[in-house]
């Protein structure tokens, strides 16, 4: 997985951004989505790509 590539589609939180969440003291998934946004919107499965 490529740092640039998006984790959540809703709110375009891509892997970087939540490694440096994690540098930056992130310890929990609600740690995670207060400093990123990620999942938080709900509808990253209508969003995705990769639509099963």
């Amino acid at each position: 997985m490529e740092k640039q590539e998006i984790v959540c589609y809703c709110s375009n939180v891509t892997k970087e951004q939540i490694l440096n969440a994690l540098d930056q003291g992130a310890k929990t998934l609600n740690d995670i989505r207060r400093m990123t946004g990620a999942c938080t919107k709900g509808n990253c499965k209508e969003l995705s790509p990769r639509k099963t």
